[in-house]
């Protein structure tokens, strides 16, 4: 067991993951920066402005990665959503201040397959189905 966590780690660290495994890259890895970085300009052009990342969940199932964050703006500040598209989503109370996304790796680069914002239901279910994915990359369940 623990020989399987050293090369999980190490894997990590690599920017790869072990064959069907479910991780969750650490804060400081490649791996998460990656991910990140693929996320933040979709979301960006969406929302307008910088924006950094709370994380809710990030699993990566190779050569899949699911994302559930909470947009922000850096340093932590929260969206004023008046200023976006989504203004009267929100003022209405249809969405949510969350954002999934389905990232699949080619080669060694991550891009965005699927992006949800503030979606008010589970977005990742039909992904799932529709693409034959393990629920494991969405859910501990």
């Amino acid at each position: 067991m623990l020989s399987r966590r050293i090369f999980v780690a190490i894997s990590l660290l690599a920017g790869v993951t072990p064959a069907a495994a479910q991780v969750t890259p650490p804060r400081g890895s490649a791996m998460r920066t990656e991910l990140m970085n693929a996320l933040r300009p979709r979301v960006e052009a969406e929302i307008g402005g910088q924006i950094e990342f709370f994380v809710r969940t990030l699993r990566v199932v190779d050569p899949w990665a699911y994302m559930h964050v909470i947009p922000q703006r850096p340093g932590g500040g929260t969206i004023d959503w008046s200023r976006t598209k989504f203004h009267e989503e929100m003022r209405e109370g249809y969405m949510s201040d969350g954002t999934m996304a389905l990232i699949r790796r080619s080669g060694m680069r991550w891009s965005v397959i699927e992006l949800a914002i503030g979606p008010s239901d589970v977005a990742w279910d039909g992904w799932r189905q529709q693409r034959r994915l393990p629920r494991k990359l969405f859910t501990d369940e």
